[in-house]
């Protein structure tokens, strides 16, 4: 089924659809009405003529084009066409563009919320309270067991340290002097265990010329998944660090995902997800290591998806107001814009300005999600 046009009156709507009806040509009527508040026709009706054929819409468009340039032409005379059979003999295919606030939630888009919600409040409940010593506060050593579970990574590295914590207490990682000559051997382990931290802090490193002298082994990549825990190439985009930071991500998985969901088939939808989650998540992980979570990377290939489709396939129906779309890739241009000053910062006045934004999972997200809006496989056609 394919959009092919919109008209500004019901009546005038459905007189098309007769006349196309009369022509052999199956059809189907939508009415609705702008749903942008930010526009001056917000609340004014519409109707949207769908054709059911592929192969007719050339010649429906044709139709419509002479219905809106010569409407006096007799032929579209209501006293000409048969009796209204309007839609009830149509086959019963199931437009991809019902009005949105009029569909319910996919089962996917709800279940992705569920799971989200549930994992945040779960992870609150056994998250635990010690106090982060400062050196250690950007990784993730206090997180809840679930979290550590999730975590795209967690390194022989933070297991270490666990480990000297549930013997010695928190107070000894930050003062060891009076611990036992076993806990010393520990900590000296801990001192001499690499870890993945990303790109960005290697950079760092050598722009600051440290331990140039004595350099350190190379750290380990991957560890877990190495182990065969691959559900953590996805699983970061089911955690959340705020109750702030769950709920703007939800609001914007309800908006998008909705949307992807009642256009693609089930199966395509999953994969978009998981294609585009693994990505960002391993995007951002080469990029400041294990340390990120949110499912932002997939909702800002959700949103290059969508913009993508509004411009290569209009008749899709997919609805994002120009604005949003302006302020967001504002936003993630702004952050990572940041990121360069912040490095700046750190190498040359040892002060990071950059909040704790994962960056490379937005930017990752938006470049795979416009990828895939231009492959034919996940067109509303092809699903």
């Amino acid at each position: 089924m394919r959009l092919i046009g919109t008209l500004s009156d019901e009546q005038e709507g459905r007189l098309f659809a007769r006349f196309l009806e009369k022509q052999g040509i199956a059809c189907k009527v939508d009415i609705g009405s702008d749903q942008d508040w930010g526009s001056e026709h917000y609340g004014t009706p519409f109707c949207q003529i769908w054709i059911v054929d592929e192969d007719q819409v050339e010649k429906a468009v044709q139709w419509l084009n002479v219905f809106k340039n010569h409407r006096e032409d007799p032929q579209f005379d209501e006293s000409s066409h048969a009796a209204p059979s309007f839609s009830k003999d149509l086959p019963k295919t199931p437009s991809p563009q019902v009005p949105l606030e009029a569909r319910p939630m996919g089962t996917i888009t709800r279940g992705l919320l569920i799971i989200c919600c549930l994992l945040f409040f779960s992870s609150l409940i056994l998250m635990r309270e010690d106090k982060i010593p400062e050196k250690y506060e950007s990784l993730s050593l206090f997180t809840s067991p679930i979290e550590k579970t999730m975590l795209y990574d967690y390194p022989l590295f933070y297991q270490l340290i666990g480990r000297f914590i549930k013997l010695y207490g928190v107070e000894a990682l930050e003062n060891p002097s009076n611990i036992t000559p076993e806990g010393k051997v520990l900590m000296n382990q801990i001192q001499h265990t690499p870890y993945w931290q990303g790109v960005y802090q290697l950079w760092v490193e050598e722009s600051k010329a440290q331990n140039k002298e004595h350099p350190t082994s190379s750290p380990p990549l991957f560890e877990k998944i190495r182990e065969g825990e691959i559900w953590r190439l996805f699983s970061p985009c089911l955690l959340h660090g705020s109750a702030l930071h769950l709920l703007f991500n939800m609001l914007w998985l309800i908006v998008l995902g909705k949307q992807l969901e009642h256009r693609l088939t089930p199966w395509r939808y999953i994969l978009f997800i998981l294609m585009t989650g693994i990505i960002s998540n391993t995007a951002q992980y080469l990029t400041s290591g294990p340390n990120f979570i949110g499912f932002s990377g997939i909702l800002c290939a959700m949103l290059a998806f969508v913009w993508v489709r509004q411009v290569d396939a209009p008749w899709e129906g997919y609805q994002i107001d120009r604005l949003t779309l302006v302020f967001m890739l504002v936003y993630v241009l702004g952050m990572a814009g940041l990121q360069v000053v912040s490095f700046f910062f750190e190498t040359v006045y040892d002060v990071a300005l950059t909040p704790n934004i994962a960056n490379m999972a937005h930017l990752s997200g938006g470049v795979i999600g416009y990828l895939l809006g231009k492959l034919n496989y996940f067109s509303w056609r092809q699903s």
